[in-house]
């Protein structure tokens, strides 16, 4: 059999479900696709959910994960290449079932390698890297069209000029798919779409009646839903119609969507009032000014969207930018047994981040200071009593792997209404900074899993991302 497989960056089920009514072709899909519900990785950020998907390894296995804290790198940027090159189901496929492949646009496939067939790889992220399209073999760049396909910026100085340009490139996208599909003998297809996830970062708050900067009757208020369905008619409608008897048609999201948190918990603080955390000696007014500063930098940028642009281009000018940023701190990081780390290095409040031990302090207490951790974030509560802290656990408790040392000591995910703050020596509860730059937020939960044209062969209803890769090469066997 062969099998077609569509990757859409963030699109989320619960809004499908919302939407259906005005999604033709998402519906067919659903009502004759197995009921089968797909959960992402921890933490469930793009580059790490796809390795993940792509090569059938939790993230400790295949080592593309970041936590960003005070004490350590921090730096933008990076391709999945040389972590998973050669790794991939296509690699699989080509290698061991000399299945040919045509692999279109894999997020952080770049630069492509060698597969048993073709692959086009590009850069993404484009505000932070320089855009560029490299494919195997080299000879495509001659016979196709490859204009048009650059991602569009994630900072917009003017929300609505993003909107009908990033329709272009998708249709871009599509055309050469297409058109790939008939001209190429292939045995699996692989396209993947990144837009919908910024639209919906950065349109999310226009959307969602729950978000404290929605209003209602904004000009944005509809735009989530007509990307949906234009998703729904100009990318799955197209490849659906291509679908014969043989081929099996795989749609799939690495993660879904909501709104980010508004409401915010400084754990560094909650860490030294309970002894964990200690501050610089000597330096507080330097280092009171410095947080200062970095706040009202970030509150700008959250409210004025060309500072944010220009934040975007020094990072491309200065990669280890954001490694400043993260790294100018009060805390004291010899005399501190712990603090907060985090995907985003503090700047994005999200929902899920980590605790990392200072490991000469905690030697030999290591496992008891772990147990004392867990303790104390599962009894935070919110200023009305409520529980924030949905769960908190070991890192070795939630996967196995040699990578396993890049995630934090403690792992914890809160509500989804709180996100987690870096602020120290003031209140415990304050506001993100950050909202209204991208007000949506990834969310394991709710990825999309479609399969069309096949039966299953899976154990269980409830499958991971890691389960994808398996899936793919059992229906290519058949």
């Amino acid at each position: 059999m062969k099998v077609m497989v569509i990757g859409i960056d963030g699109l989320d089920i619960e809004l499908i479900n919302k939407f259906e009514k005005e999604l033709p072709n998402f519906r067919k899909l659903k009502e004759q696709s197995p009921d089968v519900k797909l959960s992402s990785v921890f933490p469930p950020d793009s580059p790490t959910a796809w390795a993940s998907i792509y090569t059938g390894k939790n993230p400790a296995e295949h080592g593309f994960v970041f936590f960003k804290d005070p004490f350590t790198d921090a730096e933008y940027g990076g391709h999945l290449k040389n972590n998973v090159s050669g790794k991939t189901f296509w690699d699989d496929a080509g290698k061991r079932l000399n299945k040919k492949v045509c692999i279109l646009f894999p997020h952080g496939g770049y630069p492509a390698w060698p597969v048993n067939g073709v692959m086009i790889g590009r850069t993404t992220e484009v505000d932070i890297k320089k855009f560029d399209i490299d494919c195997w073999p080299e000879e495509l760049e001659t016979k196709y069209d490859f204009s048009g396909l650059k991602p569009l910026t994630s900072y917009p100085v003017r929300l609505g000029d993003m909107i009908e340009p990033t329709k272009d490139v998708i249709l871009n996208e599509v055309a050469l798919g297409l058109k790939l599909y008939d001209d190429i003998d292939w045995d699996l297809f692989f396209y993947y779409s990144s837009s919908i996830d910024n639209i919906q970062h950065l349109f999310w708050m226009y959307n969602d009646k729950n978000d404290p900067f929605y209003e209602e009757g904004n000009p944005y208020e509809n735009v989530i839903l007509d990307f949906y369905k234009f998703y729904d008619r100009d990318v799955i409608g197209p490849f659906l119609n291509k679908v014969d008897e043989k081929t099996a048609l795989i749609v799939l999201s690495d993660h879904g969507h909501a709104m980010r948190p508004v409401k915010v918990v400084n754990i560094n603080e909650i860490l030294r009032r309970n002894g964990f955390l200690k501050l610089k000696e000597g330096n507080s007014k330097m280092d009171a000014l410095m947080t200062n500063m970095k706040g009202t930098a970030l509150s700008l940028i959250d409210r004025y969207r060309f500072i944010g642009k220009l934040a975007s281009r020094v990072l491309r000018m200065f990669p280890r930018g954001l490694e400043l940023y993260v790294n100018t701190t009060p805390i004291n990081g010899s005399e501190s047994i712990c603090y907060l780390s985090d995907p985003s290095g503090g700047v994005k409040s999200y929902s899920y981040a980590g605790i990392r031990i200072n490991r000469k302090l905690a030697s030999d207490s290591y496992e008891s200071i772990r147990d004392d951790l867990i303790e104390l974030l599962l009894s935070i509560r919110g200023p009305e009593g409520e529980k924030l802290v949905e769960w908190a656990i070991r890192r070795e408790d939630l996967y196995r792997g040699d990578h396993i040392a890049k995630y934090p000591d403690i792992i914890f995910k809160l509500d989804d209404e709180w996100g987690v703050g870096w602020d120290v020596n003031g209140e415990i509860f304050s506001r993100s900074n950050s909202h209204r730059l991208h007000s949506g937020n990834h969310r394991a939960e709710t990825p999309v899993f479609f399969v069309y044209n096949a039966d299953l062969n899976v154990e269980s209803e409830k499958i991971e991302l890691m389960n994808v890769s398996s899936i793919i090469l059992d229906l290519l066997e058949h």
